[in-house]
């Protein structure tokens, strides 16, 4: 042990072949990083699995569009769209046929009239620069 630790001030990195040093690098930055991972999946997992909203986010932004479809397993189908920006959504139900009623600020939803049907669609603020919009069947 005590060699390891006197071993750079004697010069001896600079003996190490670069492929073993290079290893080592490595298997010290992998094992920092799956230490924050794991201290830190609670907070990186408390919306479900990020990746769809990562890739949601990046689409939009690549394509320059105000709403995007974010792709899940189960039966929500949440929508993306821009924080505050909620105008492309209601654009998007009235061309379905649906009639936009109201916006409740408080209760965070959006009020949809079809005929004798009603539904309110409720949305969450993600990030300081998106809304998610959780549409269910």
């Amino acid at each position: 042990m005590v060699y390891f630790v006197l071993f750079p001030l004697f010069g001896g990195w600079a003996k190490l072949p670069k492929l073993r040093l290079s290893f080592i690098a490595l298997s010290v930055i992998l094992s920092i990083a799956f230490v924050f991972f794991v201290q830190k999946k609670d907070v990186i997992f408390q919306e479900g699995n990020p990746i769809p909203l990562a890739i949601a986010m990046s689409k939009m932004v690549l394509a320059d569009k105000n709403i995007m479809e974010v792709q899940t397993d189960d039966i929500t189908h949440p929508y993306l769209v821009k924080q505050g920006e909620l105008d492309p959504y209601i654009e998007m139900k009235e061309k379905n046929g649906w009639e936009f009623i109201s916006r409740d600020i408080y209760g965070n939803y959006l009020t949809f009239q079809k005929g004798n049907t009603t539904e309110s669609i409720p949305y969450r603020y993600f990030t300081r620069y998106y809304t998610i919009i959780n549409f269910q069947y």
